[in-house]
């Protein structure tokens, strides 16, 4: 009987243990549920937020993308209608001897280019047909000029010392050039409301 007693008291700390296992095994598991959920879970927000973080990343690459090729293409056609006002410019200039004030400003360039090289010897440089116009207005000039047609332009001259050492460009093409130059950020101001002259 003791023999008997003492299976059935091994039997009931066998069965008390393994409850005991149990308990504590499922205990871990739940714990291990727990925390997997939880890491779950953060796992899931730190995905959100890095995808998140991306697609804005990416969305404002792309905005300054589109901002820059819109900002391109707005210069562009600006140097482009800004090209046309000076190309319409310069077919004007083609016809230009035909106007009756063009001997006044052809004057009015001689004038500057006088001027501008002072007591030098100068050499006139023209179109053979300006020619004659600048030979009889420097007729009455109390200095003598060197005439040269060997100019092709729509109009103007250009002055230079006998050495060429100085030369002051006044045909209406290189008066153009200048004004394109100097004029320009007052034209994009005018059309456009801003400087933007890239």
């Amino acid at each position: 009987m003791k023999y008997d007693h003492l299976i059935q008291s091994m039997e009931t700390g066998a069965e008390e243990k393994l409850h005991e296992i149990r308990e504590r095994t499922n205990r871990e598991i739940e714990k291990i549920r727990e925390h997997a959920v939880h890491d779950s879970e953060q796992f899931s927000k730190d995905l959100l937020i890095e995808t998140r973080m991306r697609a804005s990343v990416e969305r404002n690459k792309k905005l300054y993308a589109t901002h820059e090729e819109v900002k391109e293409q707005i210069s562009k056609e600006r140097e482009e209608a800004f090209n046309r006002v000076f190309q319409e410019a310069e077919i004007q200039l083609t016809s230009v001897r035909t106007d009756q004030a063009y001997e006044v400003g052809f004057q009015a360039m001689l004038a500057e280019v006088i001027h501008a090289l002072g007591d030098e010897e100068i050499r006139l440089h023209v179109d053979k047909r300006d020619e004659s116009l600048c030979r009889r207005l420097v007729k009455g000039l109390s200095k003598e000029f060197e005439i040269i047609a060997d100019l092709t332009t729509a109009g103007g001259l250009n002055g230079s010392t006998t050495d060429s050492r100085i030369i002051i460009r006044n045909t209406l093409e290189d008066r153009l050039n200048r004004a394109r130059e100097s004029l320009r950020t007052n034209i994009f101001l005018a059309l456009y409301g801003d400087q933007d002259v890239r």
